[in-house]
């Protein structure tokens, strides 16, 4: 297991990388401009890679962190704006800035964990308590602001085996309530089956349809792809501790319209499936 790293030693570690970027004196000394860009360069990546690392930040610290972060990288930017003086940048700086902006993008998913369907049958999703995680330093629970995010599939929803059913960062796990009574309409005869993995990108589950309104096939994707075709599956309700969103069905009524859009199959593909072989 890696030992988390303090948020001093994760500064620290960007400084040395950029002093030892301006140690380089590679570059011919005619070419001021591009021996004075280096620098800052690689303080844009040095920043973007440890934001990759920022889950072995202690939770409390990843704000700070993710501050210190952002700060370093408009500085850095800014410095290059003024060498070039509105010129056209090199690739390289562009490209750096780009993966820079999505770095930070989704670090406030650092520590990620998620839910995955287990075994080889789809199952029902569970109902799951959604009462929000608070800041329990204040005693007035009516002031409690929610914390982290959360995305969840509607209870009731037919997941496929290898799929998310729900995902957090930031707060503590939801808890499945117990299975409702096993009834004529869901067939439920056990607790499903899902497992826990940790530091996975943010995923959504894009369900296809066809023209008749029936299940094609799934696809698993990171939410920072391109919009897929299909209907997305895991609702977001907390996104850094805001709400955004809540179930638009009842249970009973989002299992029929699943099971009437399945046409009697138990079933259907999945692309990106986490636990295929």
């Amino acid at each position: 297991m890696t030992t988390p790293l303090e948020p001093i030693a994760w500064i620290a570690l960007v400084a040395r990388w950029t002093e030892l970027a301006r140690a380089s004196r590679a570059i011919p000394p005619s070419d001021t401009r591009l021996r004075d860009s280096i620098a800052h360069l690689i303080a844009i990546e040095a920043t973007t890679a440890a934001l990759g690392e920022l889950a072995q930040v202690p939770e409390a610290e990843r704000p700070h962190a993710r501050t210190i972060a952002e700060m370093t990288i408009r500085r850095a930017a800014t410095e290059l704006d003024q060498l070039w003086r509105g010129e056209e940048w090199p690739n390289e700086f562009l490209d750096a800035c780009e993966a820079a902006e999505r770095a930070l993008r989704v670090s406030i998913y650092a520590g990620l964990e998620t839910l995955v369907v287990g075994g080889t049958e789809p199952i029902e999703v569970p109902a799951f308590d959604l009462r929000l995680a608070t800041d329990a330093t204040n005693e007035d629970a009516s002031l409690r602001a929610p914390q982290g995010s959360l995305a969840v599939m509607p209870p009731g929803t037919i997941a496929m085996p290898g799929e998310p059913v729900c995902w957090w960062c930031g707060r503590e796990a939801p808890v499945m309530l117990e299975p409702a009574p096993t009834t004529a309409e869901t067939q439920r005869t056990s607790p499903p089956v899902l497992i826990l993995q940790q530091n996975l990108a943010p995923l959504q589950v894009y369900r296809e349809l066809d023209d008749r309104g029936r299940f094609v096939k799934d696809t698993v994707a990171p939410i920072t792809d391109d919009l897929l075709a299909g209907l997305p599956l895991l609702v977001p309700i907390l996104l850094d501790g805001v709400s955004i969103g809540r179930f638009l069905h009842a249970r009973v009524d989002w299992l029929a319209m699943q099971r009437a859009a399945l046409a009697g199959r138990t079933a259907i593909p999945v692309d990106g499936s986490l636990t295929a072989e």
